[in-house]
């Protein structure tokens, strides 16, 4: 028996969904993979074996960990053998059906995740018997399945899967018994939008302004912030969060008496520690990239906060989490008062 997995490449269409909206929760996705009939027991010559599967699936993403699902599943073909191995003619069972079912799913980083399902398959199962002789019956039974996935962008994830359907019998005349396993690769596209661009933030000037008998100077304190916005998972500076910095090294060569803050964040995504080290790293990105650049302040401080300030919900707001804010604080000798 031929014990190989069957892996194809999937495709989840994707057409109506609109970039500028922000997510819906719905997600839409398909696999594919190959069937173990066992524990089969029939009134024909019917034995365990293989066929090939697919499945479409249409689910709603309630939160971060769990989703409601719906979809068809196709555990494809148990053909009769002769001694050979060859196909028999004549003899054969066809399941398909349609599932509903509840999924869970546990980050373990940014990218990588694991998932679990349970629900309910009304099956229609058709035994052929012989060339022109066949019984059918459709039916209701559990399953269960557990998967590895791994998030290919916000909107994509590909997962390996494992799905087992038991008692998969044909009743109305008693002709066949079974169970079923699946493996295969499923892709999933969920509905999102891309964050809209984020211009620098400048904060208003404050005036520390008093006035004695005596002539004193009035220190004009100014405040330029700006957000270095960064990828799914990523460290690397984009060239419009390098033009903000470049901005930042401009401004910090008017003053002597400059202060910067770095404060790092990442998204709610994936496991908290794992996004305290991402967060650290994009701040020490943002450090090297204003040191190479000549950046003359007389203090930097730095503040890694990892997810715990993230608010985003959906795709457009997760985006905007992932960033680096970068405050610059300014004295300058405004003028001399009496």
């Amino acid at each position: 028996m031929k014990k190989s997995m069957i892996a194809l490449a999937l495709f989840a269409a994707t057409s109506y969904a609109n970039a500028a909206a922000p997510e819906s929760g719905f997600y839409f996705g398909a696999g594919a993979g190959q069937t173990n009939f066992n524990d089969v027991t029939t009134e024909s010559h019917l034995k365990d074996g293989e066929g090939t599967a697919w499945n479409a699936v249409a689910g709603y993403q309630l939160n971060k960990y769990f989703a409601v699902e719906a979809g068809w599943q196709d555990l494809g073909t148990l053909n009769d053998t002769d001694m050979r191995g060859a196909a028999a003619h004549g003899q054969n069972i066809e399941v398909s059906g349609a599932t509903l079912g509840l999924v869970g799913t546990l980050p373990l980083s940014e990218k990588w995740f694991l998932t679990g399902e349970a629900g309910a398959y009304q099956y229609h199962l058709e035994h052929h018997m012989a060339a022109d002789h066949y019984v059918s019956d459709t039916d209701v039974t559990p399953y269960v399945g557990a998967g590895v996935g791994y998030r290919i962008t916000d909107n994509m994830d590909v997962t390996a899967k494992y799905r087992r359907f038991t008692d998969i019998d044909e009743t109305a005349w008693n002709t066949a018994q079974m169970d079923a396993e699946t493996v295969g690769v499923q892709l999933t596209y969920r509905f999102g939008a891309k964050p809209a661009p984020v211009a620098a933030v400048t904060l208003p000037a404050t005036i520390d302004k008093q006035t004695k008998p005596m002539p004193r100077p009035v220190v004009e304190t100014k405040a330029t912030s700006v957000e270095v916005l960064f990828g799914f998972d990523s460290t690397e500076l984009s060239g419009e969060g390098q033009a903000k910095l470049d901005q930042i090294v401009s401004l910090s060569k008017q003053s002597d008496k400059d202060t910067l803050v770095l404060i790092g964040q990442a998204d709610n995504q994936g496991d908290s520690s794992y996004n305290q080290r991402l967060s650290e790293q994009r701040i020490a990105a943002v450090s090297d990239y204003l040191n190479r650049r000549g950046v003359e302040v007389a203090s930097i401080d730095t503040q890694a906060d990892g997810e715990t300030k993230a608010a985003g919900n959906t795709q457009n707001e997760r985006q905007l989490d992932r960033r680096v804010i970068v405050t610059l604080t300014a004295e300058t000798l405004a003028a001399v008062t009496m």
